[in-house]
């Protein structure tokens, strides 16, 4: 499962590992669970996909259409605007560019109700969340970026409540970019698990 705090990069990880683009933008972008199943194909076979939520199931002829399938997954499931749904949506990406693999990528954990949305709407995402990452047979990606403060990511925390040992738990940085200057060696006592043990 990839969990992070809303706008902390998980759908450019996803992005980066299967090669499509998927929803990206501020507020609430994944609103409902995506599950994202890659399979590697020998090389030179075609690129294949299909989505499938609910009773819809579609073949995706084209890369560049996946983002708008997902949308509009997303506004059937939950509605247009800025709800989220714990309905599922699979994604399935088969290239040769793809390694063989199955995510879940999670709405990311918003602090303030914005216009439009419930204003429990940071208590639906960490229950969505904690469903699934509370299963013993799932791997959390904990998705930081670079520029906040580790120790305040409230995605980690919720990892950490299900998986106190870390025995679950992987680490991603993101946004390197945009570390600030004299805070370098923290993020590298961070990458060293100095900081705390991811």
């Amino acid at each position: 499962a990839v969990i992070g705090d809303q706008s902390s990069g998980k759908s450019s990880v996803l992005e980066a590992l299967s090669g499509v683009a998927l929803p990206r933008g501020s507020g609430i972008v994944t609103r409902c669970p995506l599950e994202l199943k890659m399979k590697r194909k020998r090389e030179g076979e075609e690129w294949h996909g299909k989505i499938s939520y609910q009773d819809h199931e579609e073949e995706i002829e084209d890369p560049s259409d996946v983002e708008k399938k997902i949308r509009e997954a997303q506004d059937e499931m939950a509605g247009v605007g800025v709800g989220i749904s714990d309905d599922l949506i699979s994604l399935e990406i088969g290239s040769p560019d793809v390694p063989d693999l199955t995510l879940i990528d999670l709405p990311g954990i918003a602090r303030v109700a914005v216009k439009g949305q419930p204003e429990n709407i940071g208590e639906q995402i960490k229950r969505l969340i904690r469903k699934f990452i509370t299963k013993q047979e799932t791997i959390n990606l904990v998705v930081v970026p670079c520029n906040v403060d580790i120790a305040t990511t409230e995605a980690l925390k919720m990892a950490q409540e299900v998986d106190p040992d870390g025995d679950r738990t992987l680490g991603i940085l993101t946004k390197p970019d945009l570390v600030d200057k004299g805070t370098e060696e923290t993020v590298v006592d961070i990458v060293h698990n100095e900081v705390i043990h991811l």
